[in-house]
């Protein structure tokens, strides 16, 4: 996955005809080594960081600090947007809250290994930043964001620069809410029909699964068009919670939606969500039925249930605050806030949510491994993962989400590692 916040600020300053490196922590082999070696060389450093990212950058901008005190550091990205008043002055020379335009991406700013994923294995386009819906959970209602999509006409010619450079088998558009702009949705979808011949996978939302949106009529054309995956946020089982949530979504319309995908060939991947404040036990049987059933009814592709992260601002995190929850002040105690996640876990392991029994607090973290190498596990072709996926379906049928075989697994997984949930 490439970060694409880091990578437009590069491309920006490249476009300006500025000297311009670019590393990408996730996907550079000797990252360090590369990193020492370029410093001496730079004005200016930039980090772009999430939260859980702080514990990997903290020691990037100390190094910084002792050995090229003349060097201007500067911090952004959704961590600095999320907490614009944090003191940043002991670790960076500058914060930045804003954004750069979006409009601009430099694909020989890339690493090498991305380039060679793009090739053998998916490329990304990006078509549209941002989501209109409020769903309480989201950043993008924290930041009372809009969708920004982009024009038709820049996604082809990107399309057409991707297609050239890379000849990829396949091409995820990445955009969190693909279909939101319609028309430019259907755009793309007959531009690729009339100029090219490639798979390719985006974003939905289950409730555009209707009369003049997403029918049979233009299912048909996506499959033409070797469209083969749809990714939805489906989050909860449960109605009341889906409410809580702002969803703007039934459970009626997730369960017809995953059957039209099945229905046409498409694979829906399902990404669920549990451990929110007020959510009950029954509501996340709710969760893990509704897991089963569109499990039962045909091939599909499991994301989680992943825990809730807490997000400051918004109608959620106002809820999560009457159970006395606190986040960290300083980038140090974020830091160390996100050290208990090992290294090799995807999702958050260890949480102290006050809203949740202690029981919950040690099983729920683990139920994504369980859906993952189980389910997911069961409908793939090698032999191997098939017997992993039979061993882990027991741990689901059960609902058990512990056991000295899954941290087994993720002792291993992290002497790998392994990087993606394949």
């Amino acid at each position: 996955m490439v970060m694409w916040g880091a990578w437009t600020v590069a491309s920006y300053y490249k476009k300006q005809e500025n000297d311009v490196v670019y590393l990408d922590e996730n996907n550079e082999d000797n990252f360090l080594e590369k990193f020492k070696e370029i410093i001496p060389s730079r004005d200016m450093v930039g980090f772009s960081i999430t939260s859980m990212q702080i514990k990997y950058t903290l020691p990037l901008a100390k190094y910084i600090k002792e050995n090229y005190p003349n060097i201007k550091t500067v911090i952004g990205g959704i961590h600095v947007i999320l907490y614009p008043n944090q003191n940043y002055k002991d670790f960076f020379d500058e914060a930045v809250a804003g954004e750069l335009p979006k409009d601009y991406f430099d694909y020989s700013l890339l690493p090498e290994k991305v380039k060679e994923v793009y090739r053998k294995k998916r490329a990304q386009v990006v078509t549209g930043f941002n989501c209109s819906y409020k769903c309480t959970f989201c950043i993008n209602s924290v930041r009372n964001a809009r969708y920004e999509g982009m024009p038709a006409e820049k996604i082809k010619k990107e399309i057409d620069y991707v297609i050239k450079e890379f000849n990829p088998p396949k091409i995820y558009f990445r955009d969190e809410d693909f279909f939101q702009d319609f028309n430019k949705a259907r755009q793309i979808v007959d531009y690729i029909l009339e100029k090219h011949n490639f798979k390719w996978e985006a974003t939905c939302r289950v409730n555009y699964f209707r009369k003049d949106l997403i029918d049979d009529e233009f299912l048909r054309k996506l499959v033409k068009s070797h469209c083969k995956q749809l990714r939805f946020g489906i989050e909860s089982g449960s109605q009341r919670v889906l409410n809580f949530l702002h969803k703007g979504q039934t459970v009626k319309q997730i369960k017809y939606a995953v059957k039209q995908c099945n229905r046409y060939g498409i694979s829906p991947n399902c990404s669920f969500m549990i451990g929110m404040p007020t959510e009950t036990p029954a509501e996340q049987e709710e969760t893990y039925n509704l897991i089963d059933e569109l499990f039962i009814c045909g091939k599909v592709d499991l994301l989680g249930p992943q825990m809730y992260r807490p997000y400051p601002g918004g109608l959620l995190f106002e809820e999560a605050k009457k159970y006395g929850l606190k986040l960290p002040d300083t980038l140090e105690d974020w830091a160390a806030y996100y050290d208990k996640n090992p290294l090799g876990d995807v999702f958050d392991t260890k949480i102290d949510y006050p809203w949740l029994s202690e029981k919950n607090k040690k099983r729920l973290p683990f139920a994504w491994i369980v859906v993952h190498y189980g389910l997911n596990y069961l409908q793939r072709d090698s032999l191997l993962k098939k017997i992993i996926g039979y061993w882990f379906y027991l741990h689901w049928k059960r609902r058990w989400f512990g056991g000295w075989d899954i941290k087994l697994l993720m002792f291993l997984r992290k002497k790998l590692f392994k990087t993606d949930l394949d």
